[in-house]
């Protein structure tokens, strides 16, 4: 896991082992609504889920819609997180 904090928001990247074991994707409504993936690979946006898309909407707001798949909000080590970088193997600040 990997934390970067950029102006304004804070990207979660994520390793392959821990998509699997934290997000579960593929797995329906049991994945996790926060999933991404980005330039980066997946990226979780528990921290950033009312960043709007191109059409205005949040994920978040698509999720309390019904419209997602994942319907999942969240696990507890992303939650537990902390996000000025402490406990994180690595850390960069853009």
């Amino acid at each position: 896991m990997r934390v970067v904090k950029k102006p304004g928001h804070t990207d979660i990247l994520l390793e392959d082992e821990e998509v699997h074991r934290l997000c579960r994707p593929g797995f329906g409504a049991d994945t996790c609504i926060w999933l991404v993936i980005g330039p980066d690979g997946f990226e979780c946006l528990y921290y950033n889920g009312d960043v709007p898309n191109l059409l205005g909407e949040t994920l978040r707001q698509r999720w309390q819609k019904g419209l997602t798949v994942a319907k999942r909000d969240g696990c507890d080590e992303i939650g537990t997180v902390n996000v000025m970088g402490e406990g994180i193997k690595r850390e960069e600040i853009e």
